[in-house]
């Protein structure tokens, strides 16, 4: 009976937790306060002069201009757009970040910039970096606690 009663509890949070889930993915573009890339490519006109946070893949760059050519992935495809006032090192291929205010003509006046170069190494480290994660927390969590078989439980030690 009171197996039944866990495992029923058990089934109960897990279909919360994934009901949650799927309720955050279905409103979440209603909350989020920019206009997504998706927006823009149907109807860019209508945000000129908005604010956006956007991700894309660099396709030029001017370090003299301070611009950067960039493709946005959309629903309906790619968006071509043309962002200024970036002063940070950025190769072809990279992904940016960009924080700015929309214009004419798909261009963006970036606030903030952030890029990401992913090394190959950074790929290792975020594991390395977890596993060490989850040894310690297992480490600590049975330096108090122990299975406890019979109630298929844990018990403080």
């Amino acid at each position: 009976m009171r197996l039944g009663l866990r495992l029923l509890g058990m089934v109960v949070c897990v279909l919360l937790v994934v009901g949650m889930g799927v309720h955050f993915d279905a409103v979440e573009d209603d909350h989020w306060p920019y206009a997504n890339a998706t927006a823009l490519d149907a109807n860019y006109g209508d945000h000129v002069g908005e604010q956006t946070f956007l991700f894309g893949t660099v396709q030029e760059t001017d370090r003299a201009n301070e611009t950067v050519e960039m493709l946005v992935e959309t629903e309906r495809g790619q968006l071509p757009l043309t962002v200024s006032g970036v002063d940070r090192a950025v190769a072809p291929g990279g992904t940016l970040q960009v924080y700015g205010t929309i214009r004419p003509d798909r261009r963006l006046t970036a606030e903030n910039v952030i890029v990401v170069n992913p090394a190959g190494s950074s790929t290792l480290f975020k594991y390395a970096v977890s596993l060490v994660g989850v040894v310690l927390v297992a480490v600590l969590f049975f330096r108090h606690w122990r299975i406890d078989l019979d109630g298929l439980g844990f018990e403080a030690k």
